[in-house]
C-alpha cells in the first residue's frame, strides 16, 4: 500500500482507508494519528467486508453529524452583546437580540462552580439569571453584607433602543430579589453600578484574564490616581479594593450608566414640557383667532339684517325706482327662464365663495398641522441624534481611558527593562 488515511487505531495495528475505498489493516507506528495521511506502510491484511461496511457507515455518520452541527451553528442567532457581573466571582453571558443566553463563561476560577451543570443555551435571560442567583445565594456569594455589584454590557452589534438598560435592569431586579430571600426583614438593595463599554475594553480584559467590569474599574481608578496592579485586581474583590477609596460606586460614579440615563430622562422630560407648553400656546392662539373670526361673522350677519330691515321699512322710494322695479318684474314675467338663470348664477356665486372660504380655512388648518408635524419630527430627530451623540461620547471616553493606560504602561515597561539590564551588567 502506497498511501491512505488512518481511520482507527489499535495497540499494534491501524485501519487505513485507501484511495480506492478499501479498508486495510497495517502495522501501527508511533507517529500514527486518526485522520493522518500515511505512505509506504506494510499491509498486514484487508479488513473483513462486514467490518468495512461498519467503518463506512461510521465515516458517513460522522460526516453527516459535522454537516448538521455546521448548519445549526449557521442558523443559531448570533450574540449581539456580552454582559458581565462582578460580585466576587465574575460571570459573563453572551446574549442574542431576543435576550436569550447563547454563551456562559466563568471569568475566574471562583465562578466555575456556579455555572457547572447549568443548562443555558437558548434559554431566556431571566430563567438563567434566576438559577444563577439561586446558586449564588446557596454558595453565600450573593449576600446583603456584600452589596456592591458591577454589571458591564458590551454591545458588539447594533442594538434596539434601551436594550442594554432593559437587560441590566432585569439582572439587577433578579439579584435584589435573591438577596431578599435570605433575609426578607432587611429591605436592603444591592449597590449596582452599570457601565456600557466598547468592544476594545472587553478584548483588553480577556488578554489580562479579568472581566470587562473589572477592567473598566481598573481604568477609572488609574485615571483617578489610585495605585492598583492587575494581579491585585484578579485576586481581590472590587469591594475590598475600593473600601479605602469610598466604595465601588463612588469610584465609578462618573461613568455609571444608570446615572447617565437618569440625566437623559430628565433632559427629555424638560424638552417634552417645553414642547407641550409651545403646543398649548399655539392652540390657545388658534382658538383666539377662531373666536375673533366667529364674532366678526356674527357682526356682519347682524349688520346685513339691519340693512335689509331698514330697506323694507323705508317708505320713501322714488318713482324711478318703482318704475325700474316694475320694468324688471315685467321682464321677468316675459322671460322667466332668464330670471331663474340670474338667480341660479347668484346662488352659484355664493356657493363658490363659500367653498373658497372653506378651502382657505382647510388649507390654513393643514398648514398648521403640517408645521406641528414637522416640528415634532424635528424634535424627535434632534432627540435621537442627541442620544446617539451621548452614547458615542461615552464609548469614546472609555477608549480614551484605555489609550491613557496603555501610554502609562509603555512608559513604565522600558524603564523596568533598563533597570534589569543594569543589574545584569553589575
Amino acid at each position: 500500500m502506497n498511501q491512505g488515511m488512518v481511520m482507527a487505531l489499535d495497540k499494534r495495528t491501524a485501519v487505513v482507508l485507501t484511495p480506492d475505498g478499501q479498508f486495510v489493516r497495517v502495522r501501527r507506528q508511533a507517529h500514527f494519528a486518526i485522520g493522518e495521511q500515511i505512505t509506504d506502510s506494510v499491509t498486514l491484511r484487508a479488513v473483513p467486508r462486514v467490518r468495512q461496511r461498519f467503518l463506512q457507515a461510521g465515516v458517513f455518520a460522522s460526516a453527516l453529524f459535522v454537516l448538521i452541527v455546521g448548519l445549526w451553528m449557521i442558523r443559531m442567532p448570533p450574540v449581539v452583546a456580552y454582559v458581565s457581573m462582578d460580585i466576587n466571582p465574575s460571570i459573563e453571558l453572551g446574549l442574542d437580540a431576543k435576550e436569550r443566553v447563547r454563551e456562559l463563561r466563568a471569568v475566574n476560577a471562583d465562578a466555575e462552580p456556579l455555572i457547572e451543570g447549568l443548562k443555558f443555551r437558548g434559554k431566556g435571560l431571566e430563567s438563567v439569571m434566576y438559577e444563577l442567583a439561586h446558586k449564588m445565594v446557596e454558595e453565600q456569594v450573593l449576600t446583603i453584607g456584600d452589596p456592591e455589584v458591577v454589571i458591564a454590557s458590551v454591545p458588539i452589534k447594533a442594538l434596539a433602543e434601551q436594550w442594554e438598560n432593559k437587560v441590566t435592569q432585569k439582572i439587577t431586579r433578579i439579584l435584589n430579589e435573591a438577596t431578599q430571600q435570605v433575609d426578607s426583614e432587611q429591605l436592603v438593595h444591592l449597590e449596582v453600578t452599570t457601565v456600557s463599554l466598547p468592544i476594545e475594553i472587553r478584548e483588553e480584559a480577556e488578554v489580562n484574564g479579568v472581566s470587562s467590569g473589572k477592567m473598566a474599574f481598573w481604568l477609572v481608578s488609574e485615571s483617578q490616581g489610585h495605585e492598583l496592579s492587575l494581579e491585585t485586581l484578579k485576586e481581590q474583590s472590587l469591594k475590598d479594593i475600593a473600601a479605602s477609596w469610598g466604595g465601588v460606586k463612588k469610584v465609578m460614579s462618573q461613568y455609571d450608566q444608570k446615572k447617565l440615563n437618569d440625566k437623559v430622562v430628565k433632559d427629555e422630560d424638560k424638552k417634552d414640557k417645553d414642547v407641550n407648553d409651545d403646543k398649548k400656546e399655539n392652540e390657545d392662539k388658534a382658538k383666539s383667532e377662531d373666536k375673533a373670526k366667529s364674532e366678526d361673522k356674527v357682526k356682519n350677519e347682524e349688520k346685513v339684517k339691519i340693512e335689509i330691515k331698514t330697506g323694507n321699512e323705508d317708505k320713501t322710494v322714488s318713482g324711478n325706482m318703482n318704475n325700474d322695479a316694475e320694468k324688471k318684474n315685467n321682464e321677468n314675467r316675459d322671460n322667466p327662464n332668464d330670471s331663474k338663470i340670474v338667480d341660479k348664477k347668484d346662488d352659484d356665486d355664493k356657493q363658490s365663495d363659500k367653498q373658497k372660504g372653506d378651502m382657505k380655512d382647510n388649507n390654513n388648518q393643514n398648514k398648521i398641522n403640517d408645521n406641528e408635524y414637522n416640528d415634532e419630527n424635528d424634535e424627535n430627530y434632534e432627540r435621537n441624534n442627541s442620544k446617539i451623540d451621548e452614547e458615542s461620547d461615552n464609548q469614546e471616553e472609555w477608549k480614551h481611558l484605555l489609550d491613557l493606560a496603555r501610554e502609562r504602561s509603555n512608559k513604565i515597561v522600558p524603564s523596568v527593562k533598563l533597570r534589569n539590564s543594569d543589574k545584569e551588567r553589575d
